[in-house]
């Protein structure tokens, strides 16, 4: 078993200029941007986890 988590991948949003881009979650809550933007040029660099909106049972 492994002793640390895997990264996982989820939205984030930057709290500077607010564009969404795809990043990953490390075990201690880091967040990685993947790849590179030309969206977000702010280079605030402070991202806020998007949450999951809650699921309808039908």
């Amino acid at each position: 078993m492994s002793t640390h988590s895997d990264p996982t991948r989820a939205a984030v949003r930057c709290k500077g200029c607010g564009v969404i881009l795809v990043a990953e979650i490390t075990g201690d809550d880091s967040i990685r941007p993947l790849g590179t933007s030309e969206d977000c040029v702010c280079g605030d660099g402070n991202f806020v986890r998007l949450e999951r909106p809650a699921t309808v049972a039908h």
